[in-house]
């Protein structure tokens, strides 16, 4: 698509023709006469070590009635909270993501279950969003200690990435400038402008995944979180305008 939409500005821009028809849907300006559309794309990547740690915990409780087991797991979940704040958790940084409560079903020899209810389960799973590292494995230690079922995570993060973002824009303005160069001289033109500018930010990399489920072995180690290198990418999207040398 590219470089049919390169080849069509090339020729009109040949013909001596206004190529408006070349020009995509939104573009800031316009081309002048004699004018080639240039439409570069380039990724920027830059790397952090991540400051800051996120997880998902729950606890399940059993119960008889429905009732029972949402008592058993408020008393549970009001342990963990208290857990978390013991462990430098900001009340801001902990919240409730679901609530549950499912019916026990009894198994027959095949191990699948019957329509026999034979009890309920409740289930709180709490996040606990971008906690400093430090604090982030006293955390989970003292969850698992505090009753835990389900441990998952870390998904890692920076405290700041303004400065991780500002440099992977920089990086790839600077190659999308560079493609546009190396085209133009190809094409015995030369840039004169850039039509427009638009891009999408994301963070990529991958850290240590923890997952504790089922009955949890009480531990006063603490785990080790390792961040490891994380980047950061933008990508931008620039139009050029080439003229004749």
């Amino acid at each position: 698509m590219r470089s049919a939409l390169l080849a069509l500005a090339f020729s009109a821009a040949a013909a001596g023709i206004q190529p408006a028809a070349a020009q995509p849907q939104g573009a800031a300006a316009t081309l002048q006469s004699g004018e080639t559309l240039l439409e570069v794309q380039s990724l920027g990547e830059t790397w952090g070590v991540p400051d800051r740690a996120s997880f998902t915990v729950a606890v399940d409780t059993p119960g008889t009635t429905p009732a029972a087991a949402m008592e058993a797991n408020a008393g549970a979940s009001a342990r963990l909270a208290a857990a978390a704040a013991t462990a430098g958790v900001q009340a801001a940084a902990l919240r409730t993501s679901d609530l549950s409560v499912r019916p026990r079903y009894r198994h027959d020899r095949d191990g699948n279950d019957t329509e026999e209810v034979i009890g309920y389960r409740a289930t709180s799973r709490f996040s606990l969003h971008e906690m400093p590292l430090p604090v982030a494995e006293k955390a989970v230690a003292a969850l698992i200690e505090a009753g835990a079922t389900e441990v998952d995570g870390p998904n890692f993060a920076f405290a700041d990435a303004a400065p991780l973002v500002r440099a992977s824009r920089a990086d790839a303005i600077r190659k999308a400038q560079q493609q546009a160069q190396d085209y133009a001289a190809a094409l015995n033109l030369r840039v004169v402008r850039v039509l427009r500018v638009s891009e999408r930010s994301a963070s990529g990399g991958e850290g240590q995944e923890i997952v504790v489920t089922g009955a949890v072995r009480r531990s006063k180690v603490l785990p080790v979180l390792a961040p490891g290198e994380q980047s950061i990418m933008t990508r931008v999207w620039i139009d050029f305008a080439l003229a004749p040398r």
